[in-house]
């Protein structure tokens, strides 16, 4: 079975970028001249009917691996992996050395013929001595954390390490220093409900109690559940769609549109840093035409997917409820931390041809689409895949 998530429109990976735009649009600028900007080429018009051949898309048989049901075993695989994630470590007061893969908190400080230099020292670093790595991910320069294991709690260390040819500050790179490491414990993960004590709590998790801890993750899970349920439902159903119907294409001028439209606020995204995406592309030594080739390609599969929605919207009379809508926008608005009103919001999508108002009633039609679909699915719950 082909296995396709519902790209609804481009709303969830381009609306992400509005909140970095930072430009205000003219206040001079009536919403009437913006409107007028953005109708200058005629509009898109299509048969989708031509485009889609519906299959089955009312009574789907759906098959669903999970239960969903909260069961205290799955709550507690839940509550550790959300432990371990946290990344906490604390003192392990039974190491007293560091070992080649132990993680050890230190204060160091970096000097140049005896004069520490700038950017050099630090305190309370949780270092992972194996990976030469904090444990937050961070990387250090080649060879930095390598004179640690052998030595002591408590125990001053210096060695000298050199920054790359190619390192950002010139004054260091190719460069010789020393680094003094201060090892102040060996430390541990705190990676299960068994590891967590009120202290540990407060200090890492927001809660001044492990019993809140973990009433509050409760919550989570059960919510996770939910959200998880609904999710695997509308993907299973959106693939079921897709497996029935058939696409023989995606009209030219919509799919070059909604290009368009990536492209647009991604260039918008880039200028408040003064460049554009094509720039940015290059600088990084991308090749931007083979990147919008495959924005292409990937656009393409998505509006298909929308095609087969805005199908069924038709062949079941399903049209937008404007308050409904209204509630949807604002929401999406929302989202994207968008200071604008709701006609400077919709300019921002506007391309020839297809205005941001259009597409985004589109992306509310078809979701209404998917949505009855799933109501008028038949759902089979703790079932697993042949597969």
């Amino acid at each position: 079975m082909k296995k396709r998530l519902l790209a609804l429109v481009l709303i969830c990976t381009m609306a992400f970028s509005l909140s970095a735009c930072g430009k205000k649009e003219d206040k001079a600028e009536t919403k009437t001249e913006k409107t007028e900007k953005a109708s200058d080429a005629a509009p898109i018009e299509y048969d989708v009917d031509e485009y889609v051949t519906l299959g089955d898309y009312k009574g789907l048989e759906i098959s669903l691996e999970n239960t969903y049901e909260y069961s205290d075993e799955g709550f507690e695989e839940y509550l550790n992996t959300k432990i371990a994630d946290a990344g906490v470590y604390v003192e392990d007061s039974d190491k007293k050395e560091v070992e080649e893969d132990s993680i050890v908190n230190v204060d160091y400080v970096g000097s140049q013929d005896g004069v520490a230099f700038d950017g050099g020292s630090a305190e309370d670093q949780m270092i992972d001595v194996a990976n030469n790595c904090s444990t937050s991910g961070s990387g250090y320069i080649d060879g930095f954390t390598s004179g640690l294991a052998g030595h002591s709690v408590g125990e001053e260390v210096a060695y000298e390490v050199t920054f790359p040819e190619q390192y950002g500050n010139a004054d260091l790179a190719g460069k010789t220093v020393t680094f003094t490491f201060q090892i102040n414990y060996v430390a541990k993960a705190i990676a299960t409900k068994a590891d967590l004590t009120d202290k540990i709590v407060s200090d890492n998790f927001s809660y001044d109690s492990v019993d809140k801890y973990v009433s509050a993750m409760k919550d989570d899970y059960e919510s996770s559940l939910k959200s998880d349920l609904a999710n695997d439902t509308q993907t299973a159903v959106l693939n079921a769609l897709i497996n029935n119907s058939t696409v023989s294409g995606v009209p030219e001028e919509l799919l070059q549109a909604r290009v368009d439209m990536y492209l647009k606020v991604y260039d918008k995204q880039y200028e408040a840093y003064g460049t554009t995406a094509k720039e940015y592309f290059e600088s990084m030594g991308q090749d931007y035409d083979q990147y919008v080739e495959s924005l292409k390609t990937s656009v393409e599969e998505s509006t298909k997917t929308e095609l087969i929605l805005e199908a069924v919207a038709r062949a079941e009379g399903i049209a937008i409820d404007e308050d409904g809508y209204k509630e949807f926008i604002s929401s999406v608005m929302g989202s994207t931390g968008s200071q604008e009103d709701d006609t400077a919001f919709y300019d921002i999508y506007s391309v020839d041809g297809y205005t941001g108002e259009r597409y985004f009633r589109q992306a509310y039609l078809t979701q209404k689409a998917l949505d009855f679909c799933k109501d008028n699915a038949n759902v089979t719950l703790g079932v697993k895949s042949a597969d």
